[in-house]
C-alpha cells in the first residue's frame, strides 16, 4: 500500500495483476486496469489456464513499461515476461534459495535481494517499497492512514460500537486445541460484548465458536464489504492474518497475536504499519484462559 501510494503522488499510471481471493481490496480509482487470475490451489503454484488466457493478452495489448513483481510465485514472473514488460524488477533470494534465485534472476532485468531467512527483522512494507525506489518516488514509505483509507474504501466507511475479533483457521494453528480457543473467545465476552467477523468459507468454523462464546457473529461473502466493515470497527483483535495488515493500513487499533517463535522478530517484521497496536504471542496451553482472555480484553479497554 505505502508503494502504491508513493507511485500515484509521484504521477505514475498503475494497473495490477491481482488474483480472485484479493481483486476488490483496492478502491476502483486506486488502479487505471485490474488483471485478474484465478490460483490453483496449493500445493501448485500457478494461475488456472482460463484466467491465464484471459489476463495475459490484456496485459500485452497495455504495453506496460515497468513490471513490479511482489509476488513469491513462479507464475508471477512468467507472467511478466510474457507479457512482452521489458523492464521487470522483483526478488531474489540469494544463496539462502540458490537455485530458485537463479532461476527469478534469469525472469527479471534488475533482480532485489530479498532475504528468505524467516528471522531477517526488516519490516515487509519497506522491502516492498524496494521495487520502486528508483522511481522518483519518496524516500521513506509514507504512514497516512487517509491516503490508504482513500485509496482502499470504495465509500466512507460506517462506525460501529463493538469491538472485532477476527476468526480465521489460524487461531487453530499449531495444532492448537478447539476448546481452549472457544474458551479464550468465552472468557473475553463475559463482561464486553464483542462482534466475530468471519468469511463465508469458514462459516463453520465460526458457527461453532460464535455458539460456545457468545461472540455476534458477522459472515463476509466479499472482501469488499469486509474492508468496510474493519474500516469502521473501534478495535480489531486478530492473529496476524490479513485483518491486522487491513487494519494497520486503516489506522484502526488492534491486538496482533503472533506465535511465539521468533516472536520479537515476526513482530518486528509484520507489525501493522500505521496503526496503534499491541502485539502478542499465543500463550501455550498451561498459561490459562482466563489470563489470555484478560489480556486480549485489557487491550481494547486500555486503547
Amino acid at each position: 500500500m505505502p508503494l502504491i501510494a508513493s507511485l500515484r503522488e509521484a504521477g505514475h499510471s498503475l494497473s495490477a495483476l491481482l488474483t480472485t481471493r484479493n481483486a476488490d481490496i483496492f478502491a476502483p480509482k486506486t488502479f487505471e486496469r485490474v488483471h485478474v487470475v484465478e490460483r490453483i490451489p496449493w500445493p501448485k503454484h500457478d494461475y488456472t489456464k482460463e484466467t491465464w488466457g484471459r489476463a495475459l493478452p490484456e496485459a500485452r495489448d497495455e504495453r506496460y513499461e515497468i513490471a513490479l513483481i511482489a509476488s513469491e510465485l513462479p507464475a508471477a514472473y512468467i507472467f511478466a515476461r510474457r507479457a512482452g514488460i521489458r523492464d521487470r524488477r522483483g526478488f531474489q533470494n540469494g544463496l539462502q534459495k540458490p537455485f530458485k534465485s537463479f532461476w527469478v534472476r534469469r525472469q527479471l532485468t534488475k533482480a532485489i535481494y530479498r532475504p528468505a531467512h524467516p528471522s531477517h527483522p526488516r519490516h515487509e512494507v519497506e522491502v516492498m517499497y524496494d521495487l520502486g525506489r528508483s522511481l522518483q518516488i519518496r524516500r521513506d514509505p509514507p504512514k497516512d492512514p487517509n491516503v490508504f483509507r482513500d485509496l482502499l474504501l470504495d465509500a466512507p466507511s460506517q462506525s460501529r460500537n463493538l469491538p472485532v475479533v477476527q476468526i480465521t483457521r489460524k487461531w487453530l494453528a499449531r495444532s492448537r486445541p478447539a476448546e481452549i480457543v472457544r474458551g479464550w473467545f468465552t472468557q473475553l465476552c463475559v463482561d464486553q460484548r464483542f462482534e466475530g467477523f468471519c468469511s463465508a468459507e469458514e462459516r463453520e468454523l465460526g458457527e461453532g465458536i460464535g455458539a460456545a462464546s457468545g461472540l455476534q457473529m458477522r459472515y463476509f461473502e466479499n472482501v469488499k464489504d469486509w474492508k468496510a466493515a474493519i474500516a469502521g470497527a473501534p478495535y480489531v483483535i486478530t492473529p496476524d492474518t490479513g485483518a491486522a495488515h487491513l487494519a494497520g493500513m486503516l489506522g484502526v487499533k488492534c491486538t496482533d497475536i503472533f506465535e511465539r517463535a521468533n516472536f520479537s522478530v515476526q513482530a518486528a517484521r509484520w507489525a501493522p504499519w500505521v496503526a496503534p497496536h499491541i502485539a502478542r504471542w499465543f500463550p501455550t496451553d498451561r498459561d490459562g484462559v482466563r489470563t489470555f482472555a484478560a489480556q486480549l480484553l485489557a487491550d481494547w479497554q486500555q486503547r
